[in-house]
């Protein structure tokens, strides 16, 4: 079961909004996919710059011209003079140079044709039939723009390497110098392109920088291949371009999703705000006993009508409004009755009373007699029936007093000696001295004598019926124990309801309707008490217990 906070209305808008996550991701692929455009164009303006060189180099004899062996004592001279080309064209790096040894022989024309075209970024070979570098030129470290440390450009990178380990799979990039094998893998595509195999290669570079593209072509002299050139460079600027375009995408979707989800929980608070509200309002116009005593609001937080959750209170609305009609109808119905039966009732008691006084039927007849003892138990029930809203009527109308809890409890039990003789009555006060409260005195003793009735007709035979009446801090207890038969678990919740009684059928033969309780629950919830019932220790009898507030 998931928690009530993740089930609730707000919980799943909120869970809707970050679906506008996506965002960023789409905007990630989309920045890929223009990636791979760029550097499909990166790589084919390179191939045909690499043929563009290498038909510049063509059919020219004369560059690939062997350099004349020099003797040992020469060889500081070349070595001085290949530093001199080195320095004075600057175009190829001196740590590359210099790690070729032998191998690099540069002729000073093709160094003037490679520093002419040489770009940014790249870098060119020339390599002739014996595998001697002739030409070298432009370099790789160091071409990319620097990186700026600002947040927007942080997030960047870890968008674009994040992302692109996930999307992707990559196992990750180099620390962005060039690996050991980048030589092995020009000096391998320039065997190829002597062989007349023009390639191309991508291989992984700096992670500012990007990959490393390098292609190579033939040289040709006639029918004969006399060499190759090779070309490399860095995809600086699709990094570059695809750097800006990842800030615009943080940008945007930031924004886009920043302005999102306040607005989801902006709605999302006000929707809920608007159903609680509507929900307070609906308990509180039903009180516990199901009798509707208020309304919704026309306007409940500022809801328009017009949505659902508008259409949803006008129906509640309109709902409550007829319960409560149907409520009153049913609370008046008792008295309605009550008034229209007395009529009949009192012709049919006239009626016999003339048939007896006339002397039509014989004095002490069994049927008249039952005739008799049917009329006075209707008149019983009637006047019962309408003693519940004759109080409820009385209890709108009546003023609160201070009275002596304890005094007034104390002259009822009195009475209650003699009406209920010979039933023995036990009274405990504890309290010191006078316990005042508020309260509608007539109220409070009509409530006493339905509890001490009840548990007058519930105790069994020579038992005492206990009235208790305890102090406390913020309120006065009274209870009205006897020893009897125990209520029934499901009963007693409901006990208190109109209609609900446990006496049996010969009880309520003479007139109870089991509306004793349920006036005794009027009253204290009057007085802003409650009223339960408990079965004592050992389910000896029952207590009623009513709590009222000081």
């Amino acid at each position: 079961m998931l928690p009530a906070a993740l089930t609730s209305l707000r919980a799943k808008l909120v869970g809707v909004a970050l679906l506008l996550l996506l965002v960023p991701l789409v905007g990630y692929r989309f920045v890929q996919e223009m990636e791979r455009y760029l550097r499909d164009g990166h790589r084919e303006v390179l191939i045909s710059a690499a043929k563009l060189l290498s038909a510049t180099l063509s059919d020219r004899p004369q560059l690939f011209v062997a350099p004349v062996q020099a003797p040992d004592a020469a060889i500081e001279v070349e070595d001085v003079e290949r530093q001199r080309l080195v320095s004075l064209f600057g175009a190829a790096e001196p740590g590359v140079a210099a790690s070729l040894g032998g191998a690099y022989a540069p002729s000073e024309e093709i160094q003037r044709i490679l520093a002419v075209v040489s770009g940014n970024a790249s870098r060119m070979w020339v390599v002739d039939a014996q595998l001697r570098v002739r030409g070298l030129a432009g370099r790789l470290e160091g071409s990319a723009p620097p990186e700026t440390d600002s947040p927007l450009a942080r997030a960047s990178r870890v968008l674009s390497s994040g992302l692109g380990s996930w999307l992707d799979g990559a196992a990750g990039r180099d620390n962005g110098r060039e690996s050991p094998q980048s030589r092995a893998m020009v000096m391998d595509q320039v065997e190829r392109a002597l062989r007349g195999e023009p390639t191309q290669r991508v291989r992984t570079g700096s992670e500012v920088a990007g990959p490393i593209v390098s292609v190579a072509q033939p040289i040709w002299v006639g029918e004969q291949i006399v060499g190759a050139v090779v070309l490399e460079e860095t995809s600086a600027s699709v990094q570059a371009v695809k750097r800006s375009a990842l800030e615009s995408v943080l940008v945007v979707s930031g924004t886009i999703l920043g302005v999102a989800l306040l607005a989801m929980l902006g709605f999302a608070w006000r929707i809920t705000a608007r159903v609680r509200r509507l929900q307070r309002e609906a308990d509180a116009a039903i009180d516990a006993q199901g009798r509707i005593r208020g309304g919704i609001q026309q306007e409940i937080g500022g809801i328009d009508r017009r949505d659902e959750i508008g259409a949803l209170a006008n129906t509640l609305s309109v709902t409550l409004e007829r319960l409560k009609r149907y409520n009153l109808h049913l609370e008046l119905l008792a008295g309605r009755l009550s008034h229209e039966l007395r009529t009949p009732l009192a012709v049919v008691r006239s009626s016999l009373d003339n048939l007896q006084q006339s002397g039509a039927v014989v004095s002490g007849n069994s049927y008249l007699q039952r005739a008799n003892d049917g009329v006075s138990r209707l008149s019983i029930l009637i006047a019962r029936l309408a003693e519940s809203t004759q109080l409820e009527r009385m209890l709108e109308n009546a003023e609160f007093e201070e009275l002596d809890l304890l005094e007034l409890v104390s002259g009822c039990v009195r009475g209650y000696e003699q009406a209920y003789a010979p039933r023995i009555f036990d009274v405990a006060m504890i309290a010191p001295g006078p316990l005042v409260i508020r309260a509608v005195p007539d109220a409070l003793v009509q409530l006493l004598d339905k509890l001490v009735q009840n548990a007058n007709d519930f105790a069994q035979t020579g038992t005492v019926i206990r009235v208790v009446v305890s102090a406390h801090p913020a309120y006065v207890e009274l209870r009205v124990e006897n020893d009897g038969p125990p209520i029934r678990a499901e009963l007693l919740e409901s006990l208190f309801d109109t209609m609900v009684s446990e006496r049996t059928d010969a009880q309520a033969s003479e007139g109870h309707l089991g509306l004793g309780l349920f006036i005794a629950r009027i009253v204290a919830e009057h007085h802003g008490g409650r009223i339960r019932a408990v079965n004592l220790i050992d389910q000896r009898g029952v207590a009623i217990v009513v709590t009222l507030p000081r």
